[in-house]
Formats: C-alpha cells, structure tokens, sequence
C-alpha cells in the first residue's frame, strides 16, 4: 500500500493505466469514470465465469498446481460463443434491472436467469 492506498489505486499504478489506455477508458475509482456500487451484479466474470469455472475444473481430481492451471486455461479455450453471447446478454439484463431498481443487490431478481449453459 502506498500512503495507506491500495494498491490497485496507488499512483504509479494510475499513471500507468492513464498511459496504456487514457483517462476515460479507466471505469474505477479515482478516474473520471466510476464503476457502479454492487458492482458483482454487473461483472461477468463474478456472476458467471468463476462460477462455470468451478463447476467444470473441479468435476474431477486435480493432481497439482500446473494441471489446475492447465485445466482452467483448457476450460476458458472451451467456452462457446453462444454461451459468451448469453452472457452479454444477461449482461444487459443487469443494467436494465439494475436502473430499474435504484441501484439495490438484485441476486433474487436473476437468480434463475443466469446463464448456466456448460458447453
């Protein structure tokens, strides 16, 4: 931590995003761009892919370290894209319920609509 920031917001890491993508492409704190509150229900990778990951990873025993790694890389190569296409979709959803609702945590709202396809 830098000045007690973390470290994903401490200077030379902004500078270094601010130079690699400019200013308004950064959506986080500090940046012009804020991301949302409750930003899980907005995240693919959180209310999805780690998720779908650990479903198919751990179905079977993993020996070590380097065939976890493997097995996830193999399992990220797999994903179709219809299903990253239904992501994108329930993607969508989330902002629009998002609005809709002022803001608020909406698990109970989605909590059947998440795309669950494995392929």
């Amino acid at each position: 931590m830098q000045d007690g920031a973390p470290l994903h917001i401490a200077t030379p890491v902004k500078q270094l995003l601010n130079l690699h993508f400019g200013n308004d492409r950064i959506i986080s704190r500090h940046f012009p761009t804020a991301w949302p509150p409750q930003s899980p229900d907005l995240n693919p990778c959180d209310f999805w892919l780690w998720g779908y990951l650990k479903a198919v990873v751990y179905g079977g025993p993993i020996a070590n370290l380097a065939e976890l790694k493997n097995c996830i890389t193999q399992h990220i190569h797999n994903i179709t894209t219809e299903t990253l296409r239904s992501v994108v979709e329930h993607v969508v959803l989330r902002f629009q319920l998002k609005g809709e609702n002022a803001g608020q945590r909406m698990e109970h709202f989605l909590s059947k609509s998440k795309p669950t396809s494995f392929s």
